[in-house]
């Protein structure tokens, strides 16, 4: 499978889960100004771990407005704490991961999809993975911008 394809079905798969999990939709075409975004140092990131047919991570990073309004869609309440919207953030990103890695899983092997963690920054996820392929794919929200990366050993 190209690399092009992995990006369309992990885009895919991310607009389903953030329609079907947080009442956000995305963009058309036309409504995106440019692809080149940038979430800023600010932003939030969680990551998940998989392994067995395949192994890997994918990284999710969102600014702080998504963040919110994230948790506060998939919650139903205004303000929540920084535990809850950190939860809600590292769902998606467990749902976004759990529903990707069949992509790379050969046969009936199976994935392990490991607990997703909050984490300080890019640059860490860069460096845990700097010997795998990388994906990374812009999801466009009305509700704001979500950076996606999978990480993946090729073969």
């Amino acid at each position: 499978m190209t690399k092009m394809l992995h990006e369309e079905r992990l885009k895919g798969i991310a607009y389903r889960t953030f329609e079907i999990t947080c009442y956000m939709f995305p963009l058309e075409e036309w409504e995106i100004e440019d692809d080149s975004v940038d979430l800023g140092e600010n932003s939030i990131s969680a990551i998940v771990h998989f392994d067995g047919a395949a192994k890997g991570g994918m990284q999710i990073r969102v600014t702080p407005d998504l963040f919110d309004t994230i948790a506060e869609n998939m919650l139903g309440m205004e303000e929540g704490s920084l535990e809850l919207k950190e939860g809600a953030l590292k769902e998606i990103a467990n749902i976004i991961c759990g529903n990707t890695v069949p992509i790379f899983a050969k046969g009936e092997d199976i994935c392990y999809i490991r607990t997703p963690k909050i984490v300080g920054s890019k640059q860490e996820a860069e460096e845990e993975f700097k010997s795998m392929q990388r994906e990374t794919v812009h999801v466009h929200l009305d509700e704001g911008v979500a950076e996606i990366t999978i990480y993946y050993s090729a073969g």
